[in-house]
């Protein structure tokens, strides 16, 4: 199988190299990744001014850009000799659960990747885990990659995320949803410019609607969480619109 591996993390980080090493056992594998750190920029994208790719290995490159950025310009360049069969963006440094979804670049590549076609996956691991649960990650998608390649439907993508304590067994995710209440203080004042920052946050889990469980309560279980996510947005109920 041909897999294109990408990130938000960069494309020196341990998830996505221990990533790379463990599906070159079995896979040919390509890698186009942001040159820093991109976490947290959700589905931006690059439509002004130029974007630098560079080849620092073979079939290894960085990319001066976004998550979403490094899917757009190395598919629309015809970076690669064959289009890949699979995408898979990860391993995460950190959970990408519930709202993270929607913030999260990780999950923004494997959506760009679903936009033009492609299969897609978004792998994360519990924050603040080493390289043996990237390991264990690495290899739970390696052993059962068919299966999930198989299961990514069109205009969908897996996300799926492992915690440390991971026992080797998975389930079915539904999305839960996370409200974040950050703590933001002003540390400069200047005339009419005030400098913020975050300092931390306090956040609030409320369970799925879905059908089945929320993807956090899985992970607190010692499970992967395996979420089906759609690429587009709901339209909700509109019984009650008038105009």
């Amino acid at each position: 199988m041909n897999i294109l591996l990408s990130n938000d993390d960069g494309f020196s980080a341990l998830g996505i190299n221990v990533l790379d090493e463990v599906l070159s056992e079995k896979h040919a594998v390509t890698v186009a990744a942001p040159d820093k750190e991109q976490s947290g920029k959700s589905h931006s994208m690059t439509i002004r001014g130029r974007v630098r790719i560079t080849e620092y290995r073979e079939r290894h490159f960085h990319v001066s850009g976004t998550p979403a950025d490094c899917i757009i310009y190395s598919h629309r360049c015809s970076l690669f000799p064959t289009e890949p069969d699979l995408v898979i963006a990860g391993i995460n440094h950190g959970y990408n659960l519930s709202a993270d979804i929607v913030y999260s670049g990780t999950c923004a590549a494997a959506r760009q990747a679903s936009f033009y076609g492609m299969k897609a996956i978004a792998l994360s691991a519990e924050d603040g885990c080493g390289r043996d649960t990237f390991e264990k990650a690495a290899r739970f998608v390696l052993d059962n990659l068919d299966a999930l390649s198989a299961s990514i439907k069109p205009m969908t993508f897996l996300n799926i995320n492992v915690p440390i304590a991971f026992n080797g067994e998975w389930e079915k995710a539904g999305i839960g949803f996370v409200r974040y209440l950050d703590d933001i203080s002003v540390v400069e004042e200047r005339g009419n410019v005030r400098e913020l920052e975050i300092n931390g946050c306090e956040f609030h889990r409320f369970p799925s609607l879905d059908a089945y469980r929320a993807d956090y309560e899985i992970c607190a279980s010692g499970k992967a969480a395996i979420t089906l996510v759609d690429v587009l947005p709901h339209t909700a109920d509109m019984g009650g619109f008038i105009l």
